[in-house]
C-alpha cells in the first residue's frame, strides 16, 4: 500500500524565503546541459535527456531559500600552515563552509601512477552509484549499441585483485542500478516502451539468473522515458531487505522493499512530489537512507515502511553513501554569481539521526565509502579544473590525505565511484574506462 510521510512546515517557510535571496542563487549552465544532451544522444541512444526537464529541475532546486555570507579566510592552522580561503553559506538553519578546492588539493599527497590501473570495459553508468561489489568482484553494467537489442545490456564482473573481468550474465531490459547482497546481485532496469522495472536477482557464483520481479511505477505503470527513469533508479539491501527506488509518473518517488531470500514485496511507499526524484540511495546502521533532488536526506524502515521527514542539507543531494556505520552525502549548495568556487560539500552525517556530523569543506561532486575508508571524485561542470579529481578523505580530520587526477576532457570526465576494501573505483562511461586506484 502506497502511503506518503507528512508535510514539513519549515520547507514551506523555506519557500517563502527564497523569493527574497533568489538572486544570489547561481543559474544553471544550461549551454553544458545542451552540450551533455547531444552528447549522449549520439553516443547511448538508450539514455536520451530530457534538457528542459533537467533544465527545470535545477532551477526549482537553486531558488531554495539560502543566504551566502562574504567569502572568508580561517585562522591560520596549527604549525604555522596558512589558512585555507573558505566561503560561507547559510541554508536554512543549516550553515556550511566550503574550501577553495585547488588549494586543498595542492597540499595531499600524490598516489603513484603505479596505483592507478585502468581497463578498457563498456560499462554504462546511469548515476553515481551505477556500480557494487562484493564476492571478491567489482559489479558494473553495460549497455547493447542500441536500445531496441534483446537483451539490452550485461551484469559484467571484474575481479577486484588482477581487474580482469571473471563472467558476465545478459539482462533483458536495459540495467541502470545494481546492489550486491543477501547472497546475490539485484539489477534493476527499465526500457523505453516497456512498462514497468524489472529487479533482477543473479547469482554471484553461477553468472545465473534466479528471479525476475517487475516493479509497477504507479497506477497503471510507467514507460520511462530517457533519463526520467533512469538516472533516478537506485538499488541497496539492508540486513536482508532489498530497496529499490523507482519514479511514478507524476515524477514523485517510489520505494519498493522486498525480502531478500523470498523475492516477495513486503512495501511500498512514496515520497512527496516536493522532494523531487531520490538522487541517492543507500544503507547504514540498519535504516535505509534516501537522499533527494531537494536536498532532503529522509530515513526509510523497510520492515514498517516508516519514512522520516529527514533534514534538507542544501538545493539538492548530489551523491549519498553508506555502509557500516557511516553516512556521507555530497550536496550542492547555492553560490553568489560569479562565484569561483564550486556549489558543492562534502558532509558526514550521523546513522541515526541523518544530521551533520562533520562539515569537510570539500567542494566535491560524488563520495563513496565501504564502511572504514572514504573516497571524493570531482566532475562538475563549469569547474572544469576539478573534473577527474580523485581525492582519499581521512575520515576522522575530514581532510584530503590523498589524490590521483584522472583523464577528464570536457564532458568526457569520470562520473562514477565506489570503494571497495580501501580501493577506488571509477567509471567513466564516455571513455569507457574502469580505474582502479589503491591508495
Amino acid at each position: 500500500m502506497a502511503t506518503e510521510h507528512g508535510d514539513d512546515p519549515i520547507g514551506s517557510a523555506l519557500g517563502h524565503v527564497a523569493t527574497a535571496v533568489e538572486r544570489v542563487v547561481v543559474p544553471p549552465d544550461v549551454r553544458f546541459i545542451a552540450q551533455r544532451a547531444r552528447h549522449l544522444e549520439h553516443r547511448r541512444p538508450y539514455r536520451r535527456v530530457s534538457v528542459a526537464a533537467s533544465v527545470v529541475l535545477i532551477v526549482a532546486a537553486a531558488t531554495a531559500a539560502a543566504v551566502v555570507l562574504p567569502g572568508h579566510e580561517r585562522p591560520p592552522g596549527p604549525a604555522g600552515i596558512a589558512a585555507i580561503p573558505s566561503h560561507v553559506v547559510r541554508f536554512g538553519d543549516v550553515q556550511l563552509v566550503v574550501k577553495d578546492l585547488p588549494v586543498v588539493a595542492r597540499r595531499a599527497t600524490s598516489i603513484p601512477a603505479s596505483n592507478v590501473a585502468s581497463l578498457h570495459l563498456p560499462a554504462a553508468s546511469a548515476n553515481h552509484a551505477s556500480i557494487a561489489f562484493g564476492g571478491g568482484n567489482v559489479w558494473v553494467l553495460e549497455h547493447a549499441a542500441t536500445a531496441t537489442s534483446a537483451p539490452c545490456g550485461r551484469l559484467v564482473a571484474v575481479r577486484a585483485t588482477s581487474a580482469q573481468v571473471v563472467g558476465s550474465v545478459p539482462i533483458a531490459l536495459c540495467p541502470h542500478a545494481l546492489a550486491y547482497g543477501a547472497g546475490s546481485v539485484w539489477v534493476l532496469s527499465s526500457q523505453i516502451g516497456v512498462t514497468g522495472y524489472q529487479l533482477v536477482r543473479v547469482d554471484p557464483s553461477t553468472f545465473t539468473v534466479r528471479s525476475t520481479l517487475t516493479i509497477d511505477g504507479g497506477p497503471g505503470g510507467v514507460t520511462p522515458q530517457g533519463d526520467t527513469g533512469v538516472k533516478y533508479q537506485f538499488v541497496t539491501v539492508s540486513s536482508g531487505q532489498v530497496v529499490a527506488a523507482v519514479q511514478e509518473p507524476s515524477g514523485a518517488a517510489q520505494l519498493t522493499a522486498l525480502d531478500g531470500a523470498t523475492g516477495t514485496v513486503t512495501r511500498s511507499v512514496t515520497l512527496l512530489r516536493s522532494d523531487g526524484p531520490v538522487t541517492g540511495l543507500g544503507a547504514a546502521g540498519g535504516t535505509v537512507w534516501v537522499g533527494t533532488a531537494n536536498g532532503r536526506v529522509i530515513s526509510f524502515n523497510p520492515s514498517s515502511g516508516a519514512l522520516s521527514r529527514g533534514v534538507r542539507l542544501g538545493t539538492r543531494v548530489a551523491s549519498l553513501a553508506a555502509a557500516g556505520s557511516e553516512l556521507w552525502v555530497t550536496v550542492n549548495v547555492p553560490v553568489p554569481p560569479h562565484a569561483t568556487y564550486a556549489g558543492l560539500d562534502t558532509l558526514r552525517l550521523d546513522p541515526t539521526t541523518g544530521k551533520i556530523a562533520q562539515d569537510t569543506g570539500l567542494p566535491m561532486t560524488f563520495v563513496s565509502t565501504d564502511g572504514t575508508s572514504v573516497w571524493a571524485l570531482g566532475s562538475a561542470p563549469p569547474y572544469r579544473s576539478d573534473a577527474g579529481l580523485l581525492a582519499k578523505i581521512a575520515a576522522v580530520a575530514g581532510t584530503m590525505s590523498d589524490k590521483a587526477q584522472l583523464p577528464a576532457t570536457g564532458y568526457i570526465a569520470p562520473d562514477t565511484l565506489g570503494v571497495y576494501a580501501g580501493t577506488a573505483w571509477v567509471v567513466n562511461d564516455s571513455a569507457g574506462t574502469l580505474t582502479r586506484i589503491s591508495p
